[in-house]
């Protein structure tokens, strides 16, 4: 039995549904994906379901086929791992249609449709005067920070985004639609938040929302000799005890074709409309480049449009590790960093940096208070930075050289971190590459989690089998 069989089988529920190559729509969706790597791999056919029920029966349809690694689940498309939300040859489920914005102000929740865009999810909590995590960059969607951990402006004080989820509405492999919260399905919720698209196929998300207005932050730029008085700066905050956790800093330094230099970046945030004191040391720095500063009050929704704002539509690939919050390895980092530009500077239209991403101990002990997750991370743990190499290029004669830069540079930082005991296990799922293995890195109790939830919600293995992508849990 055959991905054509499969496509019969669901023509046979609606032809509506199917979206095959050769068509405008196929096309439009194809050039949708943020990643040239993504959008190279071309599906037998787009599956486009616009309510829970339709994703339901498609489930039902294609699961006799025993489809091995041939069915991809697309929320918005922005990932960008390959083959995270898209499969060449297979079956592609795009979420794109379903939509829905509600806001319970009784329960304080906003519900997502799984295709919605989190611009449109920002737009309507700001006109009810609240705020919600999810995605920096408007045009993002919702599911890969929601089952996968989650980075967002309010992390510091409220967690990952995948804490802030109260409830998951979930197709399972049987075609049986449930619920995940703290009292029901809660060892599911538990495990979606940080095991990824292992379980079900999440058709809307219930997330907390919080009294919110204007916010102060943006972006500064600056020259490469004031980068380590940065990092110093960024380790002192994350080891105060009293540091104010209504903040998000990353620091980046990367070059930019366009620019033919290499430069510094700090992305900075308060949640109040006023500059604070915790962020002087990295908004008031000298020398900067005044007029490419963006500091402001301003809405969440105008900050996150800035984010990707100009973003090249290249290959791009994300590739990181975690390490304990120390000068040194980080300095190290920088290091490699410079190493692997000399080995890509002569790469067409390239984009290479490195961004330090911090996870406080606050972010920590909020993944506990909110009813924990996944990721198999103890406030004890902290604090750490996230290590994130980004790279964009246009050939893929130049695949090969950039993956290798990378992955060398990282395991270097690994080695390094080690012998300087500030190792960590943890990977960061929405930046793992594929040759990376984030499920095993969340520890052996979290993993055994996982595998028993998996065996319990999905018995014949259908997600671990015929879904595609590189993070499983076996």
């Amino acid at each position: 039995m055959s991905v054509l069989d499969a496509i019969e089988a669901v023509e046979k529920i609606s032809r509506d549904l199917v979206i095959l190559p050769e068509s405008e729509q196929y096309d439009e969706i194809s050039k949708s994906y943020f990643s040239e790597l993504e959008r190279e791999l071309k599906p037998a056919c787009f599956l486009t379901p616009t309510t829970t029920s339709q994703v339901a029966d498609i489930v039902k349809a294609i699961k006799p086929f025993s489809l091995l690694s041939a069915v991809a689940v697309c929320g918005a498309g922005q990932q960008a791992t390959p083959m995270v939300a898209n499969v060449r040859g297979g079956l592609t489920i795009h979420l794109r249609n379903l939509r829905g914005i509600e806001i319970d102000m009784e329960n304080n929740v906003v519900l997502v449709g799984a295709g919605e865009r989190m611009g449109n999810v920002y737009e309507s909590v700001m006109a009810a005067g609240l705020g919600v995590l999810g995605n920096r960059h408007s045009s993002g969607g919702i599911g890969g920070d929601a089952v996968q951990g989650g980075l967002s402006y309010f992390s510091y004080a409220r967690g990952f985004v995948c804490d802030n989820v109260v409830n998951y509405e979930v197709v399972l492999a049987s075609g049986e639609v449930v619920n995940a919260n703290a009292k029901t399905n809660s060892d599911l919720w538990v495990a979606l938040k940080g095991g990824g698209n292992n379980f079900g196929i999440v058709t809307r998300f219930d997330l907390s929302v919080f009294e919110q207005g204007q916010m102060w932050g943006g972006k500064l730029f600056y020259f490469q000799p004031s980068f380590s008085g940065q990092i110093q700066s960024l380790v002192d905050y994350l080891y105060n005890p009293t540091a104010d956790v209504d903040i998000h800093i990353c620091l980046s330094l990367g070059y930019a074709a366009a620019l033919g230099d290499i430069l510094c970046m700090n992305d900075i945030f308060c949640s109040r409309p006023e500059k604070p004191k915790a962020l002087e040391p990295f908004a008031d720095i000298q020398p900067q480049i005044d007029q490419m500063k963006t500091l402001r009050v301003d809405s969440l929704k105008s900050f996150t449009d800035e984010a990707f704002a100009g973003a090249l539509p290249n290959r791009v690939v994300k590739m990181a590790t975690t390490v304990k919050a120390d000068v040194g390895i980080l300095e190290y980092a920088v290091d490699k960093y410079r190493v692997s530009f000399e080995k890509l500077k002569e790469v067409k239209n390239l984009l290479f940096s490195i961004t330090f991403e911090p996870l406080p101990i606050s972010m920590l002990e909020q993944s506990i208070a909110r009813g924990r997750n996944s990721l198999g991370l103890k406030p004890s743990d902290g604090p750490l930075v996230i290590v994130m190499f980004y790279t964009s290029w246009d050939s893929p004669s130049d695949d090969k050289k950039v993956y290798d830069a990378n992955r060398n540079a990282l395991e270097d930082i690994d080695n390094e971190a080690q012998r300087r005991s500030a190792s960590v296990s943890y990977r960061y799922l929405n930046y793992a590459s594929p040759h990376q293995d984030p499920i095993s890195s969340y520890g052996p109790e979290s993993k055994a989690y996982l595998q028993a939830v998996s065996a319990r919600y999905d018995p014949d293995g259908f997600f671990q089998t015929g879904g595609a992508g590189p993070h499983k849990l076996s």
